[in-house]
């Protein structure tokens, strides 16, 4: 019988190969329905990998068949185009398989491993065009400034990063990602659980009047995104299994504590950790919002002051299942 932790390891690698079997079905039927598609993998440089990994962008220019990476000029990064997103081109129309095909595998292990980092993800997706490298380089790079209406400007949002991505598609901003998406049919990556996720342009409404654009709802989200990724793997630390599309579940927890005036980054991950340790009703209890808002109030963080209840308090607190009013009003801050 393998140890706890071999088989946890032996769990995790046969969930890479099947993530590896699914995304190569995928990606091979999309092949076979439009044999005029290319296949383009995109690296972030924002979130680096290390310079001895076989992915890193000047260590592919040295493979047995090297792989050129073509640069999405991102506007903020102008002063250092090191760290733009960057495109490889891994099937293109006419070729007999995967020229490069570790190259694929690569990608995908990469991804798996990075999946739920707190540096955020180095691969982004698999994306398929009939548009060449450059010409999708060239439609991405403005596709990313957006007017931001949490501070009245335009800025570049990277939403090409999975975790932000899955906020929007999973939000249903359908005619905003139509547009977005652009000369892609079908993007694919992986969210913080490590779940294959598509969005097909063809799925995508086109042209619905003010849902063509981001509300500051979902700036307000995507301001969010460093928190979660706290809470992702402090999760993980404490033996949490991620839930179904943890970008968005994680993000509801953090919204919920910011309502109550929650800011400290320390309070937040506590407060999005005992949602899932418990149930988000934790908060209905006396005791629990009683050392909300202490930690409102004064310096103690609201671990400091959970910490301090005695264990039947605690246990009570744990076991509180049902949702009731809270001191605080709901979700919404109403």
């Amino acid at each position: 019988m393998l140890e706890s932790d071999e088989w946890w390891k032996t769990n995790l690698i046969m969930s890479q190969i099947q993530i590896n079997e699914q995304l190569r079905a995928v990606l091979f039927q999309l092949r076979e329905v439009n044999p005029g598609s290319y296949v383009h993998l995109l690296l972030d440089g924002n979130h680096p990998c290390a310079d001895d990994d076989e992915l890193h962008i000047t260590r592919l220019k040295k493979r047995d068949i090297p792989a050129e990476a073509v640069l999405v000029p991102r506007a903020d990064f102008a002063h250092d185009p090191a760290i733009c997103p960057a495109l490889v081109t891994l099937y293109s129309p006419g070729d007999r398989g995967y020229p490069d095909d570790a190259l694929l595998d690569l990608s995908i292990a990469h991804a798996w491993y990075r999946r739920d980092s707190i540096n955020g993800s180095y691969v982004c997706g698999w994306l398929v065009s009939e548009s060449s490298a450059h010409q999708v380089a060239k439609h991405l790079a403005p596709a990313c400034e957006l007017f931001d209406l949490t501070r009245g400007c335009r800025r570049v949002l990277p939403l090409f990063e999975p975790h932000r991505l899955s906020l929007v598609v999973d939000a249903g901003r359908e005619s905003f990602l139509r547009r977005w998406i652009g000369p892609i049919s079908h993007w694919m990556w992986l969210d913080m659980k490590g779940e294959l996720r598509s969005l097909a342009a063809s799925d995508l409404a086109d042209g619905v009047p003010g849902k063509d654009h981001l509300s500051q709802r979902h700036w307000e989200a995507q301001q969010r995104v460093a928190n979660a990724r706290v809470v992702a793997v402090a999760m993980a630390d404490a033996g949490h299994t991620l839930p179904v599309y943890p970008e968005t579940t994680i993000d509801a927890s953090l919204q919920r504590a910011a309502a109550l005036g929650l800011q400290r980054t320390e309070d937040l991950v506590f407060f999005a950790l005992n949602d899932f340790s418990f149930s988000p009703a934790w908060t209905s209890h006396p005791a629990a919002a009683n050392a909300i808002r202490q930690a409102l109030q004064g310096e103690r963080t609201l671990s400091e002051l959970m910490c301090r209840l005695t264990d039947d308090t605690l246990e009570e607190i744990a076991a509180t299942r049902e949702a009731g009013p809270t001191l605080f009003g709901d979700s919404d801050g109403h």
